[in-house]
């Protein structure tokens, strides 16, 4: 059986949800990011404690998704090159290597972060149900 590969990631010091607002902005690259419908699972890959998932899920509660534990994750398709895979590494590269050229800010309610071009959003106003795209 063929199988496309995923791989799923943090970066030391700087937020998934950053992360994946840095692909996207700045190189083009969409990823997704957050616990991936895994949350068990992933808050053991990333070691957490009880004692940190409790004041997590209390932040939640709050309504505040800013400092939500997760990583990103990326998947190549079928058409998916070798030069794609090489320009995802060094975009993660350039990520982990310093600050943003740009100004983000983040929106606590989703946990997602957002350029700060001041140009117009999208979308132009909160979700309805005030989750990220991503809520996972």
């Amino acid at each position: 059986m063929e199988t496309l590969p995923v791989a799923a990631f943090t970066v030391q010091g700087v937020p998934h949800a950053l992360v994946a607002a840095r692909l996207a902005a700045e190189e083009g690259i969409g990823v997704r990011h957050g616990c991936f419908c895994a949350h068990p699972y992933l808050m053991r890959l990333l070691s957490l404690g009880r004692e940190e998932i409790h004041r997590y899920r209390d932040q939640v509660r709050r309504g505040d998704r800013s400092g939500m534990p997760g990583a990103v994750r990326a998947s190549a398709g079928i058409n998916t090159t070798d030069d794609d895979v090489q320009r995802l590494l060094a975009a993660v590269a350039r990520v982990a290597a310093g600050h943003p050229p740009i100004r983000y800010h983040q929106d606590p309610r989703t946990g997602d972060y957002h350029p700060s071009t001041g140009a117009p959003t999208w979308p132009p106003r909160p979700r309805a149900d005030r989750r990220s795209c991503s809520p996972g």
